[in-house]
């Protein structure tokens, strides 16, 4: 493990700024969310593992919360430093020690087959398009499926409702964005093909709609337009985060249903690595030798999900051209930027600027 070979200015990079150790109202608010999300995320375990984990749960309930209660009065109990994502760390590494690896598993295999049969539908709909208006409607397909998140308080419950995805995408806030640098993206995806980049790595975020209708159609049109996909995922369950097994066998099931990506996949435009990351954030500092191996040679890094492009590295530098693409679905999260619970983001950098 060392730090991703694409980082720019490595001495100076932090993947997450936001220390929670000095900041007394943002620990209390942080605390509570991961107090009463731990429960929400039991009840989902006592579903994926049944009865006889019973005292598992109630073991990793204890523990837990008995985490929780010391960092209000000790906020460095368990480190120098407390923040987002040392609080992911201590909830996951709970499950794991309580033998509830990935309580979500149930949720996130549904997930991916009712995201799965829509996918032959959306990708004919994006074939009635071109220029401009095709790679806006992959933008605002990202921001849609950035909405299946089990890790937010505001769309945690949306797992349980059966959404319509073309909806979802005609109800993504109208630009300008918060953060909005898509004329200049398009500029550079619009010159393919041939494309601008020879490979892009896309570090993904959610199992479900968020990876398999606005992921993978974004990433298909890339590499149709010559750009080599690198696709980066958790190496361990955390929440409803895809892991780059999980990524393989949904990448094998799609190409089954598109001639095209079974064609791109048989040239060698797709690969998928492990980051060697276990969280929704991800520590650019300390990724795996099979990720960077991957993507020494990339020339476009793309940050998807609040969780790896706005809570962590949302200021990250690259020596290549970089895009950070999320919808916020945190109120806290949104106010650290300027903006509130449902703006996206779609920041792109080019490496010359």
């Amino acid at each position: 493990m060392s730090h991703f070979c694409l980082l720019a200015d490595i001495e100076k990079y932090i993947a997450h700024d936001w220390d929670l150790t000095g900041d007394h109202n943002g620990r209390s608010i942080w605390l509570d969310h991961f107090a009463g999300h731990f429960e929400m995320t039991l009840e989902n375990a006592a579903v994926q593992y049944g009865r006889k984990a019973g005292k598992q749960i109630s073991a990793a309930r204890e523990s837990f919360l008995a985490m929780i209660q010391k960092l209000r009065t000790d906020p460095t109990a368990f480190g120098k430093r407390l923040d987002i994502m040392e609080l992911c760390r201590l909830r996951d590494t709970t499950l794991r020690n309580h033998g509830m690896k990935d309580p979500f598993f149930h949720i996130k295999q549904r997930e991916n087959a009712s995201a799965s049969k829509l996918y032959s539908q959306i990708v004919r709909k994006l074939h009635i398009l071109d220029g401009n208006d095709k790679w806006l409607r992959l933008i605002q397909s990202v921001f849609a499926g950035n909405v299946f998140d089990l890790g937010s308080a505001a769309t945690m419950h949306l797992a349980d409702v059966p959404t319509d995805f073309q909806a979802a995408v005609e109800n993504v806030p109208p630009r300008p964005w918060l953060v909005d640098n898509f004329d200049r993206l398009a500029e550079d995806m619009m010159s393919a093909p041939p494309a601008k980049w020879a490979k892009a790595v896309i570090f993904v975020d959610n199992a479900g709609s968020d990876f398999i209708l606005g992921v993978m159609p974004l990433a298909r049109e890339l590499a149709l337009a010559g750009t080599k996909i690198v696709l980066a995922a958790n190496e361990l369950p955390s929440l409803n985060d895809i892991t780059a097994d999980e990524t393989i066998n949904v990448v094998e099931d799609l190409a089954g249903r598109d001639e095209d990506l079974a064609a791109l996949i048989s040239a060698g435009m797709f690969e998928v690595v492990s980051t060697g990351n276990t969280s929704p954030l991800i520590d650019l500092s300390d990724v795996s030798d099979e990720l960077n191996e991957a993507t020494s040679d990339a020339e476009l890094v793309v940050l998807e999900g609040m969780g790896r492009a706005i809570e962590s590295n949302f200021d990250a530098r690259f020596t290549v051209d970089a895009m950070h693409l999320a919808m916020l679905k945190d109120e806290q999260v949104a106010c650290r930027i300027g903006g509130e619970v449902f703006d996206c983001v779609c920041k792109y950098t080019p490496a010359n600027s």
